[in-house]
């Protein structure tokens, strides 16, 4: 991808993803829609009004399989959206399947509130702060050929749009964006903003009320930083 200005005023990177892996990049320029709630609790909206027909009878098997077929709940964009608000790095993937495992063991005990919008939030959440915990983990482990107990096993998209035009291996950029998710919120969105988007910088920084030559330093300690954690050696296990 390329940034959308045609200025020069900033020397910042930007890193070039192909189509294929943007689609999948779980920090999406997709806006979310503000009435999300508000229609998920008009009883006029299908999600909300046929939520028992997912959630109840069968036990969590037979809930998983009934969400995993066409997405009927729309948990997609929610994990999409939950994850972009918060400017993360993530396997959405393993988010989407992490949460279908959390609503079919919650749903036993769901009746109907917290509201269905609100309470399906909650259960994304609560999925991304698991995989960020793994995440943690595996950037922690002695090896990086060790892969913790649960943890995704294939490289997302996520990793290699942000590896390959660094030309780092999956399990270090793996740790780059641990270590990006571990950054303070607007820092990861002002990088993810400028380096993985493409966004204009005096557009961003106006956004953030700030100046451009403020912003580009910003994103200038999170590079270094991550190219830090790129270049650090693993560390090694003691006897």
């Amino acid at each position: 991808m390329t940034s959308r200005s045609s200025r020069s005023s900033s020397r910042l990177p930007i890193i070039d993803t192909s189509r294929e892996a943007h689609a999948s990049l779980d920090v999406r320029s997709v806006a979310a829609p503000r009435d999300t709630t508000e229609q998920a609790e008009n009883s006029d909206c299908g999600a909300a009004l046929d939520w028992r027909r997912y959630l109840c009878g069968g036990g969590p098997a037979k809930v998983i399989l009934r969400l995993a077929q066409g997405d009927p709940l729309g948990l997609r964009s929610v994990v999409g959206v939950r994850l972009a608000r918060r400017s993360l790095l993530l396997d959405a993937d393993w988010v989407h399947l992490r949460t279908m495992t959390r609503i079919a063991l919650a749903s036993r005990s769901y009746e109907g509130s917290p509201p269905f919008a609100h309470w399906l939030e909650t259960q994304v959440d609560a999925a991304i702060e698991e995989v960020l915990d793994e995440e943690r983990e595996f950037a922690g482990s002695s090896s990086s050929t060790q892969n913790p107990e649960g943890c995704s096993s294939h490289q997302p998209a996520v990793h290699r749009a942000l590896g390959d035009p660094l030309g780092i291996d999956p399990d270090t950029s793996r740790r780059v964006c641990v270590a990006l998710n571990g950054l303070p919120y607007q820092e990861r969105h002002t990088f993810s903003s400028l380096v993985l988007s493409g966004e204009d910088l005096d557009q961003v920084a106006a956004e953030l009320g700030s100046s451009a030559s403020r912003v580009a330093r910003r994103v200038r300690r999170v590079l270094d930083h991550l190219l830090a954690v790129a270049h650090k050696p693993p560390t090694k296990s003691q006897p």
